[in-house]
């Protein structure tokens, strides 16, 4: 497009606000204490112990004359009156310190419900659907000024650290133009738009660069106004449609070859405050909402009610403004 190469491109600083990236219990236990060694204890054995001693010469005469005689009944067992007191208190001090099984502390667990009588089973293929609801991006990949620049619609990816640095993750393969055009300039933006480009993220999704003719690229086929941002050669996406936009360089390549997962960093943010308040309100119109994708082409639609919390998150003060 020879008619575009001079094109001049607003700065970002002239069309949006500039913002820094901030995108046991203890348990002891105590052995009972052993019997104390008192004599009277030992005599009280003793005395319980003793047998009778009738002389063989009289018995006959004393069991005619009398009522037998019924003797208590003892324990089979007995203790030899020679055993040292220190052994009987070290065998209970052993038994009360060992530990009971759990089979017996414990009563027996009835029957965990089954996860079928509660849920509905989805195929791992399908599992993306309930974890991917972040808000559906344009990338903007290449440079204006050489007529590289290029779009894509993308829903894969999660962040990563708050900051030091700001980082970012993101699922991008060579079955994407942008692929080859992020692995050359190892830079890219991330753009987050409003609920009024919901069809244009869509059509942006359902097209390549390379189905286009070689004079047109996607950002004149749907109307799209490019921005020069500050830290990145790439095109920020201007506009009413977009809440915010993220100029961003690979912080890491170690997962692309084995996953096509692209961790970036972002080195200048800049934000819509007429679609996104700074101040956790909630913007009423079409314009403050996100599209959130649910895999399936259908969306999840956010900015309609903002739940603020923050008083109540005490642990995590330092994550707000």
């Amino acid at each position: 497009m020879p008619a575009r190469a001079n094109l001049r491109i607003p700065f970002a600083s002239s069309r949006t606000l500039f913002l820094q990236p901030r995108v046991t219990s203890y348990l002891s236990s105590h052995p009972l204490s052993p019997i104390a060694d008192k004599p009277h204890h030992q005599r009280l054995h003793n005395r319980l112990s003793l047998r009778l001693h009738i002389p063989s010469s009289s018995f006959h005469t004393y069991s005619t004359l009398a009522p037998p005689l019924t003797m208590p009944k003892r324990k089979t067992t007995t203790t030899t009156t020679t055993t040292k007191p220190t052994t009987t208190r070290q065998s209970k001090r052993t038994k009360t310190t060992t530990p009971s099984s759990p089979s017996s502390s414990h009563p027996a667990m009835s029957p965990l419900p089954k996860a079928s009588s509660l849920f509905t089973p989805l195929p791992p293929s399908k599992t993306n659907r309930l974890l991917e609801p972040g808000p559906i991006l344009l990338v903007s990949t290449g440079n204006p000024q050489t007529q590289t620049h290029n779009l894509m619609t993308l829903g894969f990816h999660t962040m990563i650290s708050h900051s030091s640095p700001t980082l970012i993750g993101l699922t991008l393969g060579p079955w994407d133009h942008s692929y080859s055009l992020l692995s050359s300039s190892k830079e890219c933006v991330l753009s987050i738009p409003n609920l009024t480009l919901a069809k244009t993220v869509v059509d942006i999704g359902n097209i390549s660069s390379s189905d286009l003719p070689p004079s047109e690229t996607k950002w004149d086929r749907f109307k799209l106004d490019p921005i020069q941002g500050e830290k990145v050669s790439c095109a920020l996406v201007g506009g009413d449609g977009i809440i915010g936009n993220l100029e961003c360089k690979v912080e890491d390549e170690s997962l692309v070859k084995k996953y096509n997962f692209w961790v970036l960093r972002v080195v200048k943010g800049w934000v819509n405050e007429q679609n996104f308040r700074l101040d956790g309100t909630a913007v009423e119109t079409d314009k403050g909402k996100m599209m959130h994708h649910r895999g399936d082409g259908s969306f999840f639609v956010g900015g309609e009610e903002v739940l603020d919390l923050r008083g109540r998150m005490t642990k995590w003060r330092m994550l707000q403004d």
